[in-house]
């Protein structure tokens, strides 16, 4: 069912790609856990927990700091699968190659800029706490 999906939503050159790097995951995990679309699914949990240990947890603590850099790479993977789902349905077939390399480009300065604001800056949990601030 998943290959069907991801059939659907990729053209044959991508899907090429997935089946060979799937063999090569294949070693490691089951193919059942590498698709995209569980791993579209499984984010969702990863979400909802490091949301609140993002926000709840002092800013300059370790568990915030681990807490925003999984969230950088959750909600970066999260938002480019998700938006190769969109792109699957509503972007003409011969216009869906270029398209998905904006999102693949949009996706790594997603993933640079959280990444960056959660080593370098107030972290992602304290960027959100800052709009909720007395001034």
């Amino acid at each position: 069912m998943n290959k069907l999906i991801f059939a659907d939503s990729a053209g044959p050159a991508f899907q090429r790609i997935y089946n060979n790097s799937h063999f090569a995951l294949a070693a490691l995990l089951p193919a059942s856990l590498v698709s995209p679309q569980r791993i579209y699914n499984n984010s969702h949990f990863a979400l909802a927990a490091l949301l609140p240990a993002s926000l709840v947890s002092p800013q300059d603590g370790t568990i915030a700091k681990v807490a925003d850099v999984g969230l950088a790479a959750t909600i970066t993977v999260h938002n480019h699968i998700a938006l190769n789902y969109v792109i699957s349905d509503y972007v003409p077939r011969a216009l869906q190659v270029p398209v998905r390399g904006g999102v693949l480009a949009l996706s790594a300065l997603t993933a640079v800029g959280l990444t960056k604001l959660a080593l370098s800056g107030p972290g992602i949990g304290g960027a959100v706490k800052e709009l909720w601030k007395k001034k």
